[in-house]
């Protein structure tokens, strides 16, 4: 999986959100760190 930090800030809307959980599950399950996982997707690790 190639990863990728999100640039924009600026909010994305639902789909965005849902895009970008389902990411951060799927590298969780791959052994990622919750941390990791956050900074790799582009999430604040304590809102995300």
């Amino acid at each position: 999986m190639d990863h990728q930090i999100r640039e924009d800030r600026k909010p994305q809307g639902r789909k965005k959100l849902t895009a970008e959980r389902a990411a951060y599950f799927q590298l969780v399950q791959q052994g990622y760190s919750n941390k990791e996982a956050c900074r790799i997707v582009g999430i604040n690790p304590r809102t995300g």
